[in-house]
């Protein structure tokens, strides 16, 4: 019986990766985001800071996963395309864009 190669969407690495930007990466940003919100920080805070580096972290990371591990999308499994990915980043991007602002303009404003 001869090996086969593993292919690559089947790595540790790749599992890895997907964890982070489908689970721990929103996991974190929504902490920051939450902590930002109770605590009401001056403007800028490391945990602006933070907010962007997770979120360009997750934008990266479904990039290397659809363009290095094969990513599948969530319907049927069929494989992820740089469209896919255009429209996760537009979708990350812009609701946490809007939340971010609410939490740094809106609330501020409208409670005082």
């Amino acid at each position: 019986m001869q090996d086969q190669p593993i292919p690559e969407h089947s790595s540790e690495a790749g599992c890895l990766i997907r964890v982070y930007w489908m689970f721990l990466g929103n996991a974190i940003l929504f902490t920051l985001l939450a902590y930002l919100f109770l605590n009401r920080l001056r403007f800028p805070s490391f945990l602006d800071a933070g907010c962007l580096l997770v979120l360009v972290s997750l934008i990266a990371a479904r990039y290397i996963d659809i363009r290095r591990f094969n990513g599948a999308n969530g319907e049927n499994s069929a494989p992820a395309t740089m469209a896919d990915w255009r429209k996760y980043t537009l979708l990350l991007v812009t609701g946490c864009v809007a939340v971010w602002l609410a939490i740094r303009i809106l609330i501020p404003v409208l409670t005082k």
